[in-house]
């Protein structure tokens, strides 16, 4: 038996208030569901964008630029944890009035650098009464006489109404390399479904934003390791001194030898001959300029130059230069002795000099050397020039560095090439007996 179609003015009032309602569900689960179905979308293009390079300028730039142009955030930034130290720094930013690249905040200050502190997500809708109950916090911390909250405002480039800060800390297998933060001047402008959407992003940026880096740190280590020993090429990298590649000034102890009679035997000898004693020569040479932590400048055939004092400043410059001298003098006698039993006449001249330098790369791309100019290079160089077989020139004041240290002999004002005047030089006999 069929019961016959209620008419809708028959329709209880409740019913249909709930049909309607229903009806109202059924349409917003609808338009969340293709947002979400566009949100999938949007991750999986943002994915696809920033695993395609590492260039980490342009993952940066591909990462802010999905916030406003896929995901609808207009003011956003990143920062990265500093590798030495406690502290955030922005790298990149967009939608903000002035350049902020470079503002620091430390760890634990304000939202971002709680999130960071943390590492856990941290949403505000509400900053304006956020600050203003911290605000209250710290007057009545100091009223009390107790510390009160850090005194130092983060130099970020917070919005001048900012009402709506989402943060996310950048986490690569538990290890925080940095933050992920947007904000609003609208109050509430983030819900759950931006805390979802903003997590897979950040693992995501993490992730290639490692990769990149370590990327550029195999790149850079590669560059250096032509340049200075593995170890000190390691702690450039890691942070532990700035890029030495870079132009700059510093004082500097130079060394330059060579090998008196090189040439004549050159001459004469065969080519597989000369190789053999520089192979020799260099060997030793090498494994004592790195034991006295000194920078290999360069090396033409039987001649080296070698400075102390950078890229990673050194205590004692001068000493070390003059102690290395002395061993490789010893070093390049008792190579003396078999060289002369195969009819080789070779000794070691140095001249050692210091004063200031203007340091950095030279060269193009494709061939970097390091290189250091000034005129204390040229007057190592010179007095390596007029040190005879086993003797070791060092200048005026350098001498007056180590007079402590070292027997020497005045060899009388020198008429060098490129010095308008006479220059002081003594040779070096030897170290004091309580040296």
């Amino acid at each position: 038996m069929r019961h016959p179609v209620a008419a809708e003015k028959d329709i209880p009032v409740e019913i249909k208030k709930q049909i309607a309602e229903n009806q109202q569900i059924v349409e917003r689960l609808n338009r969340e569901l293709a947002r979400k179905s566009n949100e999938v979308r949007i991750i999986q293009q943002i994915s696809s964008e920033i695993t395609s390079t590492l260039d980490l300028d342009r993952i940066l730039e591909v990462i802010l630029s999905a916030m406003d142009r896929i995901l609808g955030f207009q003011h956003a930034m990143i920062l990265l944890k500093d590798q030495s130290a406690d502290r955030l720094r922005v790298v990149a930013s967009r939608g903000y009035d002035h350049a902020t690249v470079g503002a620091e905040i430390a760890l634990g200050h304000g939202v971002i650098g709680v999130t960071a502190e943390r590492k856990r997500m941290m949403r505000i809708g509400n900053v304006g009464a956020s600050v203003s109950y911290l605000m209250a916090v710290r007057a009545k911390l100091e009223e009390a006489g107790q510390q009160g909250l850090a005194d130092a405002p983060a130099k970020l480039p917070n919005l001048p109404n900012v009402q709506s800060q989402l943060a996310m800390p950048l986490l690569v297998k538990d290890r925080l390399i940095g933050v992920l933060a947007v904000e609003s001047p609208r109050p509430n402008a983030f819900d759950e479904l931006d805390e979802i959407v903003l997590s897979i992003v950040a693992n995501q940026a993490a992730t290639a934003i490692e990769n990149a880096r370590m990327y550029q740190m195999v790149a850079q280590l590669s560059r250096l390791k032509r340049f200075f020993s593995p170890q000190l090429a390691e702690l450039i990298v890691t942070g532990g001194t700035e890029d030495p590649l870079k132009t700059h000034r510093r004082e500097v102890a130079v060394v330059f030898l060579d090998l008196r009679g090189f040439t004549a035997f050159a001459e004469l000898a065969e080519p597989e001959e000369v190789m053999g004693v520089l192979r020799e020569y260099h060997a030793q040479m090498g494994r004592l300029i790195l034991e006295h932590e000194g920078t290999l400048e360069r090396f033409t055939g039987d001649g080296m130059m070698i400075f102390f004092n950078d890229p990673v400043p050194v205590p004692n410059p001068a000493e070390r230069a003059l102690r290395m001298a002395l061993v490789m003098r010893e070093r390049v006698q008792e190579l003396g002795t078999s060289w002369r039993r195969r009819g080789y006449d070779l000794a070691v001249g140095i001249g050692i000099a210091q004063g200031y330098a203007t340091i950095g790369a030279i060269g193009f791309e494709g061939r970097w050397d390091y290189g250091a100019i000034g005129t204390v290079t040229n007057l190592a160089a010179r007095l390596c020039g007029e040190a005879k077989g086993n003797q070791i020139l060092v200048s005026l004041r350098l001498a007056g560095e180590v007079e402590d240290l070292i027997e020497t002999e005045e060899v009388g004002p020198l008429v060098l090439k490129g010095f308008q005047k006479p220059v002081p030089a003594f040779s070096v006999l030897g170290m004091k007996s309580n040296a």
